[in-house]
């Protein structure tokens, strides 16, 4: 794979307003009791979880949006960047990466085979970022991984991440897709060649491709007797 990611729990604040809509989930759900109480938490929860992602990242989008970045303003030396700490420094001051605050690193790791890679250890630990050789082909592609890593894995919601991979919304692979799109997104700031963009392309939908929610298919039988009990008014035999 070209980026990785490692998905841990981490503290996240919840806002007012998703909490009273959770509140009036759990208020639904007594009414309706036992299977079909079940059933709507779980939905319930989980499309509190995917609202929540979908919004922090069109935050993101906005926030670190480069629109009046060209490619003309960038400085890097000429040729491939050598396998050195020195030229992640270089890329990161050249392509003015945003490193938020709590960030470790990143490091330069040449035993990883991902391009990089982004790990927390723990709840409310500090994102570790590390670089891979295979990032090392161009400046542009060097810049480009980090902005994918720093720029968009250490911002995004680990928390919520777990949360929606185990509620069968495939939290891990929304969050590199997301990575991916913002690097192509930034293919000009990056100066990305078009075999680059090919080849970000083709990973994203290789290893990423967009999935049908696990959760759905489990609860199809269910959906089908929660639509015959509805049929009946919520009160004829179903059996």
């Amino acid at each position: 794979m070209g980026w990785g990611l490692r998905v841990v729990t981490v503290a996240v604040e919840i806002p007012v307003a998703v909490v009273e809509l959770l509140m009036k989930i759990v208020s639904i759900s007594r009414l309706l009791g036992g299977v079909a109480a079940g059933v709507f938490i779980s939905f319930g929860i989980a499309a509190l979880v995917v609202a929540k992602g979908v919004s922090d990242s069109g935050e993101r989008a906005r926030e670190l949006a480069h629109t009046n970045e060209t490619l003309s303003d960038i400085r890097v030396p000429d040729g491939i960047p050598a396998l050195t700490q020195s030229s992640i420094k270089i890329a990161l001051i050249a392509y003015d990466i945003k490193m938020p605050k709590n960030i470790k690193g990143p490091f330069l790791d040449t035993k990883i085979q991902d391009r990089g890679l982004t790990i927390r250890h723990g709840v409310g630990s500090d994102p570790l970022v590390f670089i891979g050789p295979e990032a090392f082909t161009s400046w542009g592609l060097l810049g480009s991984t980090l902005a994918h890593e720093i720029e968009v894995h250490c911002r995004q919601n680990f928390l919520a991440i777990h949360l929606q991979n185990i509620s069968g919304f495939d939290g891990t692979g929304m969050a590199e897709r997301e990575a991916y799109r913002y690097e192509l997104a930034n293919s000009t700031r990056f100066g990305l060649a078009q075999y680059d963009q090919d080849l970000i392309r083709s990973t994203m939908s290789y290893f990423y491709p967009v999935q049908e929610n696990r959760l759905v298919e489990q609860f199809y039988p269910v959906r089908s007797w929660m639509g015959k009990l509805a049929a009946n008014g919520f009160s004829a035999r179903l059996f």
